[in-house]
């Protein structure tokens, strides 16, 4: 079977991989490397969400401009299916037929490219499920908010991780074609549609030191999910900034303490590549066994590193969706 070549992350997709850990075979080692993953992932799960969401913020502004919006499906035989769908005049769910989507398509080669390599890693990824390359365990995953999320790793994941880089490109040329191309801009939709049902005249944005969110109206906190009286599409739309708040909420509640231990095992683990002599000896495992052991752990340590870079990523990342938030709190109702 012939090397897969992963489909290439577009530039602006802020999502991480999972940090997976290399197996040693030196017990104590192992030991450690796993828990040290576990804050480092639950890092990249926190960084994840929020970009998301900001996603998902976006992609709901365009579909209240009108645009056509993607979601991925599952069945229950695994196979997974590309579906165009839009609001009609009545705010109903219209699914797009196929000659309908091929219009859509026709809007922009960058459009066209970016669903045929959507296309082409759903087949892929289908094939794989219907005949695996090997014996092996199959990774499981679900639909949850029109993508796919691995809920046990496995055989066949990296195919899961192509299809929803690959989407992510399709869903961002769909929103270019609405032109949302920011967080402010999808929020300015917002909140011109909520203050045709509420006051916003003391509209605010605040952030605390920690980058947590609030919306004020005046001296209130906002509860966005409160507001009533919305149609389908602006309910989508808020229901899609709560998420972005309570995510944003979640990451500067846990990203210090998850940085502050991923710094420590960060530390731990540079002394392990000299201790690796003595532990293969110490295992049990032959001598020929110390030069994948020594690869395994250097590769380890290496990953363990990236723990200070992620919290910082997902630092910036708050820091932005506050910033945006507070420019588009600031400017006029009616601009």
């Amino acid at each position: 079977m012939s090397k897969h070549v992963c489909v290439p992350r577009d530039p602006a997709d802020k999502e991480l991989d999972p940090i997976e850990m290399r197996e040693t075979k030196i017990p104590d080692f192992d030991a450690f490397f796993e828990s040290a993953a576990a804050p480092l992932n639950e890092l990249v799960e926190i960084h994840n969400s929020i970009a998301q969401s900001e996603e998902n913020l976006k992609a709901a502004a365009a579909a209240l401009q009108g645009e056509t919006q993607i979601r991925l499906t599952v069945e229950r035989a695994g196979q997974v299916a590309l579906v165009f769908w839009c609001f009609d005049d009545k705010d109903q769910v219209h699914v797009l037929t196929a000659a309908e989507r091929e219009e859509k398509l026709n809007f922009s080669v960058e459009l066209r490219e970016a669903f045929e390599v959507s296309d082409h890693a759903i087949s892929t990824l289908n094939t794989a499920i219907q005949k695996p390359p090997t014996d092996a365990p199959l990774c499981e995953f679900a639909e949850k908010r029109g993508r796919l999320f691995v809920t046990k790793r496995g055989q066949l994941d990296v195919l899961v991780r192509d299809v929803n880089v690959a989407v992510f490109t399709l869903r961002k040329h769909l929103m270019i074609q609405a032109h949302v191309t920011n967080l402010c801009e999808a929020v300015r939709i917002l909140l011109k549609e909520l203050s045709k049902v509420e006051d916003l005249s003391e509209l605010s944005v605040t952030t605390d030191e920690d980058g947590a969110i609030k919306l004020m109206n005046g001296e209130d906190e906002m509860d966005l999910r409160k507001i009533d009286n919305l149609t389908a599409p602006v309910a989508q739309l808020r229901d899609a900034m709560v998420e972005l708040l309570e995510n944003v909420q979640t990451a500067a509640t846990s990203v210090p303490e998850l940085a502050e231990s991923c710094a420590a095992f960060n530390e731990e683990a540079k002394e392990f590549p000299a201790k690796i002599p003595d532990a293969v000896s110490n295992s049990g495992l032959g001598i020929t066994e110390m030069p994948k052991a020594a690869t395994a752990t250097t590769s380890n340590v290496k990953a363990l590193g990236n723990g200070p870079k992620i919290a910082r990523a997902t630092t910036v990342m708050i820091q932005y969706a506050g910033r945006e938030l507070v420019q588009a709190a600031s400017i006029p109702m009616g601009a």
